[in-house]
């Protein structure tokens, strides 16, 4: 493992040995379940990720005026 970022709500980010960004969440007593995403798939998620967190923010300020309206 290269990276990795702690776990949060049971999921665990990482970088894997391979250059691989991996998402595994803990299933209890299930089977664990990894996400993995190749390299070129790294670009779009980040991408996808960046745009997902800017309509986060606009609504946030747009609810946030909305209250104190």
């Amino acid at each position: 493992m290269v990276g990795k970022i702690e776990p949060r709500y049971g999921a665990e980010v990482y970088v894997s040995e391979a250059g691989n960004i991996c998402i595994k969440q803990d299933q209890g007593d299930r089977e664990e379940h990894v996400l993995i995403f190749a390299d070129q798939e790294v670009d779009d998620l980040i991408a996808l990720l960046k745009e997902a967190k800017s309509e986060l923010a606009e609504e946030r300020r747009v609810a946030e005026e909305n209250e104190s309206n």
